[in-house]
């Protein structure tokens, strides 16, 4: 299977050297020079001793990218990723590029949701490391940022799910709001993953967050411990319905018994309102999983209930 996915991609990639090659025909779009975004790390002189958890830490690493187009004023992009990556995981903390001229040119900010990216006890964004980047606009041309932050060497091995939000285009950010934080040293195990968000197109006041938490039922339990039957992966939900001002409490929108697990949720709006979560399902866990597949679930209502997955 890997192979043959090997020659599709090859293949494709093969096609798009082609047609980048080829001249542009009348009335066919044309391509903007390539501008450089990222710049030098500015976590370069956070002190990350001791921090390593067996890892090491690439300075200016990027990965991830993610960006976003303000349907207010569409010369205005911004673009988040990981800023230095580590081997094990995470990153120093999540850069955020800005543009107002359509891509000319860009400045970077980032909120703080990790220590080396001004996170602190009192912000709420005192964690290790940042991850898994993503960046949404409401209508109003308000922007959301995700961040999965977590903790490797501090005794509280916590993992949470912080955002901040914008409101002029990307330049600054709110301090972090947590939707949910949970140890990963107490029983119940649990480990957040795999977040992401959608503020709705049809209202600004609603803006959604998804991503899966994986919990093992046992006070014994590691992060070694994924690799067992026992473990599963919970669909959890979160959302505002006042712009941010506030966010509902995390909740479970499925909670396999067990033996199943999820990843990588996006949520979309239809045109007509109703909301699609659309994810990989395994049918079960760890190395021991049979098999996966593609799976969806519906809410009508803007989040308040949910389908069974389909």
């Amino acid at each position: 299977m890997r192979s043959r996915l090997l020659t599709r991609l090859l293949a494709l990639a093969a096609a798009l050297t082609i047609a980048a090659a080829a001249p542009a025909a009348a009335g066919v779009f044309t391509r903007s020079p390539l501008t450089v975004v990222s710049v030098p790390s500015p976590f370069s002189g956070c002190d990350i001793s001791g921090l390593a958890a067996g890892g090491a830490n690439f300075l200016n690493a990027e990965v991830e990218p993610w960006v976003e187009a303000n349907p207010t004023d569409p010369d205005n992009l911004v673009a988040v990723w990981q800023q230095d990556r580590w081997s094990n995981g995470g990153a120093r903390g999540l850069l955020t590029a800005v543009t107002h001229d359509g891509g000319m040119s860009w400045s970077t900010t980032f909120p703080h949701f990790s220590m080396c990216a001004g996170g602190t006890a009192a912000n709420g964004g005192n964690y290790e490391r940042s991850s898994d980047p993503w960046v949404t606009f409401s209508p109003n041309g308000d922007a959301y940022q995700i961040s999965l932050s977590f903790n490797m060497v501090n005794p509280d091995l916590a993992s949470a799910i912080l955002v901040s939000k914008s409101t002029d285009g990307g330049d600054t950010w709110s301090e972090p709001t947590t939707l949910v934080r949970d140890p990963g040293n107490v029983a119940p195990f649990l480990s957040n993953d795999k977040e992401s968000i959608t503020a709705d197109p049809n209202d600004s006041n609603y803006v959604y967050a998804v991503w899966d938490r994986l919990r093992f039922p046992s006070d014994r339990a590691n992060f070694n411990a994924t690799h067992a039957f026992s473990f599963r992966g919970d669909a959890i939900f979160s959302r505002t319905t006042d712009g941010g001002a506030s966010w509902e409490p995390a909740r479970a929108i499925f909670a396999p018994r067990s033996l199943r697990s999820t990843i990588g949720h996006q949520i979309v709006v239809r045109p007509t309102g109703e909301l699609i979560d659309l994810f990989t399902l395994f049918q079960g866990s760890g190395q021991n999983r049979p098999g996966s597949s593609l799976a969806m679930m519906r809410s009508t209502d803007k989040g308040a209930t949910w389908s069974g997955p389909q």
